[in-house]
């Protein structure tokens, strides 16, 4: 054996005996690699900002679902301002998901908080999306003028796997 000192790590030449090593943390052989496994929020900052084009993109969306309820006929007039101030109410939640998800860090575990604030709006549109299907469902005649609200869903879907939500 050589009697060069090594540049890092422990070196024992011969031992006549017993060798017991306490360390504050971790003691390896090798290499010591450390994963951090991200379930919710964002893996890479492409995806925050994907994330981000998806939450305006169903802003959108709903904005003109808003128009085609409040243009449509055959659709009693208190349950088409109720479900439009729904509607609009959902449109500021997800722009208040979208500021906070823009103030989050890539490649870290948001807080339970963040993490709801952010999901909630997003489990509110598939409510949004029923309550609008039903209420054209009731209006037969309108039924084939409205397609924006099944465009909801793929982008919901999308923004959703981004933060990693199921």
């Amino acid at each position: 054996m050589s009697n060069k000192p090594s540049k890092d790590g422990f070196n024992f030449g011969n031992v006549g005996g017993n060798v017991s090593i306490e360390a504050g943390g971790d003691v390896v052989a090798g290499d010591k690699t450390t994963t951090t496994t991200i379930t919710t929020g964002f893996k890479q900052e492409q995806d925050k900002q994907e994330f981000i084009q998806q939450l305006e993109e169903l802003r959108k969306q709903l904005r003109q679902v808003k128009s085609e309820i409040e243009d449509a006929e055959g659709i009693d007039e208190d349950e088409k301002d109720a479900i439009v101030m729904e509607v609009m109410q959902q449109v500021k939640a997800l722009k208040t998901a979208k500021d906070e998800a823009s103030l989050l860090p890539a490649q870290q575990e948001p807080s339970q908080e963040k993490r709801e604030a952010i999901e909630a709006p997003l489990n509110a549109v598939n409510s949004i999306v029923s309550k609008v299907s039903a209420v054209f469902d009731k209006a037969a005649d309108i039924g084939g003028k409205v397609r924006n609200i099944n465009n909801l869903l793929p982008i919901l879907l999308t923004a959703r796997h981004l933060f990693g939500l199921p």
